[in-house]
């Protein structure tokens, strides 16, 4: 009986030792810090920017008669913008381009005009914002479509060696001037949708080059029942600069 007793105590002793091992090992476990979970910061605004550089040669569509107007003249805007964000594949790339060109007043629209013929000197800001769809088809190339809305804020000043006095089709050179003015923002004529396409190869790190190519139909001039008086097509080259 002593002996079973014994035996008893004994088991109770031996499982008591091993849960307070057990306890403590638990114990230990939980004071042990657990790794700290970091994540990498999102990049800044700047570092998630591509500056954009576009020479584009272009063609102002120009239906009407080439007897009263110049026809169809090519332009020469010079572009500067943003691709935000680099490094997902649809971004937006917010552009302006500037360019310059002459346009005369003659039945009720703002036309080309040759130097010869011309009254205003127009001074031209073309505003576009893409969203920008890029393919990577390798390491060091991409193409990239992109389609939104532009607005072509022009303003017109009388060309050189054009007097306010001199005569115009609306009377003189001053309102045809002023007529000129008024149809570049009436009925929405500054408003247009832009399509565009390009390829870009990296030369060295953070740089990149190749063609690009854009239209841009004028939704306003289109409604207004003008056809694709003033439509833009260019091609030229884009170069992309990684901060």
């Amino acid at each position: 009986m002593m002996m079973m007793k014994g035996k008893f105590i004994f088991s109770v002793i031996f499982l008591s030792l091993l849960n307070f091992a057990a306890f403590g090992e638990t114990l230990q476990e939980d004071e042990t810090p657990s790794p700290v979970e970091t994540t990498a910061p999102a990049p800044s605004f700047f570092s998630a920017c591509d500056l954009t550089a576009e020479f584009s040669p272009a063609i102002y569509i120009n239906p009407e008669s080439s007897l009263v107007s110049a026809p169809s003249p090519v332009i020469y805007p010079v572009s500067i913008g943003f691709l935000w964000p680099n490094y997902t594949k649809i971004a937006i790339q917010p552009t302006l381009s500037f360019f310059t060109m002459y346009h005369l007043w003659y039945d009720g629209q703002a036309l080309p005009a040759e130097i010869e013929n011309r009254t205003s000197q127009t001074v031209s800001l073309l505003l576009d914002i893409p969203a920008v769809f890029s393919i990577y088809s390798s390491e060091k190339s991409r193409f990239q479509f992109s389609s939104g809305l532009a607005f072509l804020m022009r303003f017109g000043i009388l060309a050189g060696g054009v007097k306010d006095s001199d005569s115009g089709y609306s009377g003189t050179a001053g309102s045809d001037l002023d007529h000129i003015n008024s149809y570049f923002w009436s009925n929405a004529r500054f408003l247009y949708f832009s399509l565009g396409a390009s390829w870009l190869y990296d030369l060295v790190p953070h740089l990149r080059l190749g063609p690009v190519f854009h239209t841009y139909l004028p939704l306003g001039t289109m409604f207004a029942g003008e056809g694709v008086q003033g439509m833009i097509i260019s091609l030229g080259l884009k170069l992309n600069f990684h901060l």
